[in-house]
């Protein structure tokens, strides 16, 4: 688990939206405990919100590289484990 505080880095393979792409390969802040994902339309795994430059993301764990807590656990999700997407 990593604790709220921890500084954490953004790996570059983290696939987000133009307005969270400023916190793609940076340097954030973990602001929340850890949580699962929010509904089905978000790949299965542990989120934390974030904070960079005053604004809150929500981030998978195996996205975030801890640097000021470097024996903080990081669960790994991996596609395999994902379900089949549910179709409307």
């Amino acid at each position: 688990m990593i604790k709220i505080g921890t500084l954490c880095y953004v790996v570059p393979s983290c696939v987000a939206s133009p307005f969270t792409q400023r916190a793609v390969c940076r340097i954030v802040e973990v602001v929340s405990e850890p949580y699962d994902a929010p509904d089905w339309t978000y790949l299965p795994g542990i989120y934390y919100d974030v904070m960079f430059e005053g604004w809150t993301f929500f981030c998978r764990s195996d996205k975030l590289r801890p640097i000021s807590d470097p024996d903080a656990e990081v669960f790994e999700s991996s596609l395999e484990e994902a379900p089949d997407p549910v179709r409307p």
